[in-house]
Order: C-alpha cells, then structure tokens, then sequence
C-alpha cells in the first residue's frame, strides 16, 4: 500500500512498519467532521497469512476492546475488515516497536542497558497480568503470541502490548514456514506444535524476550538437555558479566516445558519485581525515554514535524445533500484504499444560497464551487485577514476610502436575467493557483514555527540531561577518590603490620639466640665441673672398687627444657588455650569468605609460644597476621620426653570463616 491512501474509513498518513504479519500506518479516521482521531493501524496483510481465514477466526474477539484498559496496553479503537483484509485500529503511539528497537540497538552496537531491558519485560507481564484480569466468554483473557512487533515502546518510554485481538488466530498459521522462520522462536513448543492456548505460553515468550534483550542476541535453537546451558553462560551485553543467579533461575523456570514452567504471570511478574527493586536496578521511564531519543533523534523530529503539517491537509470529507449520496459515499468508501488527492473534476460540490437561485451553466457551476471552497479554506487560515482580502477583491469595483461604509451597508443583490452570463455579476477574485501558494507558505511558515519550538524544548531537555549526566560524572569521581583513598589506607596498613610482623621476628630471633647462648654457657659450666672432677679423682688414692652395680636398661640423658624432636618417649604438647583468629578488615572488603592458614611454632618448656612463622603458603589480605597473632597468645601443656618438660616445634592450621 502507498501512503496517502484511504483503506476503509482510515487516511493513511505514513506507513511505519512492515514485516511477516502486515503493514503497521500511522492513519486517521475519517468521519462527517473530518478526521476525527489519528490511529496507529495495523493491516493483517502480511506474508502466510490468509486475511479472510485470519478474519473468520478472530472476528468474534473484536468485543474484548472495551476490557483492555490499562496503561500497558494499547488502547484498542476498533477491530474489522476491508475486502476480505483484517485491521486492528489503537490509540496512536508515538514510537517504535520492540522489534525495530532491537534492530536498530544492534545496528548502532547501542545495546539495550540492562535496567532498560528489565523495565520493558516487567511492563508487558505487566499488561499480560492486567488483562488475565478480565474475562470474554467465560475465559481469561490471554495473548498466546507474544512477539516483539506487538510491543510498542513510546517515545516516552511507556511499553503498551497491543494484538490481543488476532493473537489467538495467528497461532493457526504458526505451521507456516515465514511465520515460523520470524517468529519460531518466541512462542513456546506448544504454540508451534497447534496446541490451544494456555496461560503458560506467554510466561515462555517472557523468558526469550527478557534474555533477548539482557544479551543483545536472538534465542538459539535449544539443546538436547534444553536452555539451562546457555542461560547459565550468557552475558549482560552492557555489562560484560554473568547473568545474575536469581535471573537466571528465573529464566530456567520459563524456558522449560509447560508441566514444570511457572503457568501464572502474576507470580512471574512479583519475582522479576521484587528482584528488580531489591537489586542494584533502578529502572525508570525517564532514562528509557532518553536512550529513545538518542537511538531515534532524527526520526522522532521527523516524526512531529509531519504530525504538525498532516494536521493541515485538505481532506476527502463529501457535504451529503441527501440520503442516496450518503449511501453512494458509503459504498465508494468500502471499495478499499483510494488516493486521496482527486482531480478538480472529482472534488466534492459545494453549493451556495442566495435570496434566489441562479442558473448556471455546468462547467462554469463547478469551476464556482471549486474557486469557493478555495477561498473559504483561504479564510480558516488567515482568520479576518483571509476574509477581508477575499471580501475586498469580491468588492472590486468598490471605495477603498470607505471600508466601514460597505461592511455595514452591503449592497442588495441584484440578480441577472436568466439569458445572461453569469459571470457578470460574480466578482474576480484570486485564482486558485495563487490561492495555493498562499496556503503552502502558511504550512510552511507554521512548520517552521514547530520546527523551532520543538529545537528549543529538545535543547532544554538536553541541557538538563547534559546537567545531570554531569553530576553523575562527579559522584563517579567522588566515588573513585574514595577508593583510590581506601586502597591507601590499605596499604598503609598491610605496610604497619609487615613492619610490626618484622620487629616481632626479630625479637623472636634474638630471644632464641639468648636461649642458645644461656644453653651454650650451662653446656659448658658443665664440662668445666666434669673435667674439674675427674682431675680430682685422679688426685686421690686409690679405693677399693665398690661391688659392681647392676646397669641400668636406660640412662635419662634429657634435661628440662631441651629442644626435641617427635621419637621414642617424647609425648607432643597439647593445647590449653588459643584466641579466636580475627577476621580481616581486608578480606570482608574484597570479599574473601575463607582461608586456612599453617603455623608453626615453638613451645618451650613452661607451655609458652616463644616462636611463630609461616608453615605453608602465604593467603594474604590480612589472613596470615591474625593466624599469626592467635598463635602466639595460644598456651599448651608442654611436651615431655621422658616426663622431662622440654622444647617442641608444633605446626597447626588456622581457619577462618566469614559468617
């Protein structure tokens, strides 16, 4: 179809879309005042579809209009049918559907935000939850194929689901190999297998839209053991990260079969609700709204500014003078799409009255009718500016120097002898081309007027984004140098306590080099009293050998507080008393849970840790000082070798848990 054609009662203004299922057009609807609403119309004339087999199927749904009411949804005008051709006529939409939203975000490799996508999802269930509210005939009222071409996205970002009406009966032709090839994907199994609608069809084509539009990729063919595979490996486009868990369990419980996916919208709208508002999403209109109007700037001013001129056009409206002319404009209107510019032979006539009437010749009677339709338009225009110039070249003949005299005391009307011509007594007045001119620079002095409001309003709104966005740099900023400040004090910290860890150590070390050294004297000391001993006993006389002793099994070399190792006789200390580790600072902030941390430590003779370091590899943020720490205020009962209390070396394992 062409623009500027007439389909039924509907002026087609522009065509928006069109793809499988039809033509979409922005239309008005014409009535006996003229155009009574503009209409976003939608032509079910699209490849695989039979128009008269789709009509038969949906006729009977065209009364559930009334009971669709809701922000969500479109606002439904009426349901019918030109020359076997189905239409659905809404509320017009300023805006584009979610398919050519799609098409055009990947174009421009603008991929949706995810907070977008969420808010678009939540608001079709939305709208699928307001109208399973209702009921026709007895049922709820159900959609059964949701596909992105029958969701509109506003310029405001509003999200209306529009297509109730055909849903139903554009199942039967899912078998179809374009239906099927373009919208397969969206509708659940059962829906392609010609299985009656059910209420968890439509939870299916949920979980696709919302992953179509968090990933920036269409749904591929699923796998053997279903969609749990991909939506577990899938990425948030403008993010780079994972689908968050608690989405894709959501995903998982849509995107299965029917017996164990969730059958009720109102409980799928609640989770992604909650989940949404309990997150890290804040999803608004307004921000959608923006991402609109930069994706489609060009075409949205485009867009009002032929709204503004389509209200000037000349309309194809018949003054019926009778009933037989009304009947005849009804039957030309039922004919289909017709163009709406006519040849001045086919205008509409206009006639005027007189105190009498006048004869006329036919030709000279039509070119009359047209020259004052012209002027009457002339006069809507230019208000009393447009009268008053047709009135004074209608008075052509008359004073210009007394205006006010012929406005108030208008001539009587003399009329001409039926033989004469009639052109004798109607005054010249502007032709219609010049007429017509003047109409074009009142349309487009008044575009232009739009034209810059328009600019100015946009620039504003821009202005106060730009603001904002602004504002928004500056907290990331403030944001940045406090964790650029917190790193900081970080490492100061890691750096206090490396530096405290070192002095410890080397107080460690040189009490162990005190306590080899006071080992080392003793040792000593005793070899001195030895050697003084046996030069003594040298020195004295010999004695009588005393009776030989029995020899004992063992001779008890150890002395207290000797350093051994694990062997024979030697028992291992046993712990009395250890702190809780500290969890740290370090790792709550980084998010670490758990670590495990190997020690080993010398306990002397009296239970007491005299030295402690590392056993094991190093788990850093802060979990080595604590296990560090905990170990050295630990107490044990010492080891004994031989019940003699002696030095041991014992490792142990710190554990940590952030709870």
């Amino acid at each position: 179809m062409n623009t500027r054609e007439q389909f039924g009662k509907y002026l087609l203004l522009k065509k928006l879309t069109e793809d499988p299922l039809g033509e979409t057009f922005r239309a008005g609807m014409l009535g006996t005042g003229g155009m009574e609403r503009v209409a976003l119309l939608r032509v079910m004339n699209g490849q695989g579809i039979d128009g008269r087999r789709l009509w038969q199927a949906s006729e009977a749904r065209a009364g559930i209009q009334p009971g669709l009411r809701s922000p969500n949804l479109g606002e439904g005008i009426e349901m019918g049918e030109v020359q076997g051709i189905p239409y659905v006529a809404y509320d017009y939409i300023s805006g584009k559907n979610l398919a050519t939203l799609l098409e055009q975000a990947a174009v421009k490799r603008n991929f949706i935000p995810a907070e977008h996508a969420l808010l678009i999802t939540e608001r079709i269930a939305l709208g699928l939850a307001s109208a399973s509210e209702n009921r026709y005939e007895g049922e709820r009222i159900l959609h059964g194929f949701l596909v992105p071409h029958l969701v509109m996205i506003s310029n405001e970002g509003e999200t209306r689901l529009v297509g109730f009406e055909v849903a139903p009966a554009l199942r039967t032709f899912a078998a179809n190999p374009v239906i099927r090839q373009h919208f397969g994907r969206y509708l659940a199994p059962e829906a392609l297998s010609g299985a009656a609608p059910h209420k968890a069809d439509d939870i299916y084509s949920l979980g696709v839209l919302l992953l179509e539009l968090m990933t920036g990729k269409p749904l591929p063919p699923p796998a053997p053991d279903g969609f749990a595979k991909v939506i577990d490996q899938s990425v948030v486009a403008t993010e780079g990260t994972p689908i968050p868990t608690e989405l894709g369990d959501l995903l998982k419980r849509s995107l299965v079969a029917r017996e164990h996916r969730i059958d009720d919208v109102v409980t799928w709208h609640k989770t992604l609700n909650k989940w949404m508002f309990d997150g890290q999403y804040n999803p608004t209109t307004f921000n959608l709204a923006f991402f609109m109007h930069n994706l489609f700037r060009q075409e949205i001013e485009r867009e009002s500014q032929e709204i503004e001129v389509e209200k000037t056009l000349p309309l194809p409206i018949a003054q019926q003078a009778g009933a037989e002319q009304a009947a005849a404009a009804q039957a030309s209107a039922a004919t289909g799409p017709v163009p709406v510019a006519s040849a001045p032979s086919e205008a509409p006539e206009i006639t005027a009255t007189q105190e009498a009437p006048v004869v006329e010749p036919p030709d000279e009677k039509k070119s009359k009718a047209g020259l004052i339709a012209a002027i009457a338009a002339v006069a809507v225009l230019l208000i009393g500016g447009g009268f008053y110039y047709w009135w004074t070249q209608m008075r052509g003949g008359a004073s210009s120097e007394a205006p006010t005299q012929v406005a108030a005391q208008p001539a009587p009307v003399t009329l001409p002898p039926p033989t004469e011509p009639v052109e004798e007594e109607v005054p010249a007045g502007p032709a219609p081309d010049e007429i017509n001119e003047q109409i074009r620079e009142l349309i487009g002095q008044r575009a232009s007027e739009m034209e810059e409001q328009l600019r100015k309003q946009y620039d504003a709104q821009l202005s106060d984004l730009q603001k904002q966005l602004e504002a928004a740099k500056r907290d990331a900023d403030d944001r940045r140098q406090r964790e650029k400040e917190i790193a900081e004090q970080q490492a100061r910290e890691e750096e206090a306590a490396l530096e405290a860890q070192r002095l410890v150590e080397e107080q460690a070390a040189a009490e162990a080099a005190a306590l080899v050294a006071k080992e080392q004297e003793e040792a000593e000391a005793a070899a001195a009293a030895e050697e003084e001993a046996r030069i003594a006993q040298a020195a004295a006389p010999p004695e009588a050998p005393p009776p030989p002793a029995p020899i004992p099994a063992a001779v008890t070399q150890v002395r207290r507080g000797d350093l051994v190792k694990m062997g024979p006789g030697v028992s291992p200390p046993k712990i009395l008393r250890r702190p809780a580790p500290r969890f740290p600072m370090m790792a709550k902030r980084l998010n670490r849970k758990e670590a495990k941390v190997l020690i080993k430590v010398l306990i002397d003779e009296n239970g007491r840790v005299i030295k402690a370091e590392l056993a094991g590899k190093e788990q850093g943020y802060g979990f080595d000082d604590e296990a560090l720490a905990s170990a050295r205020k630990s107490v044990y009962e010492p080891a004994k070798k031989d019940n003699v209390p002696v030095k041991f070396w014992h490792t142990l394992a710190v554990e940590f848990r952030d709870r």
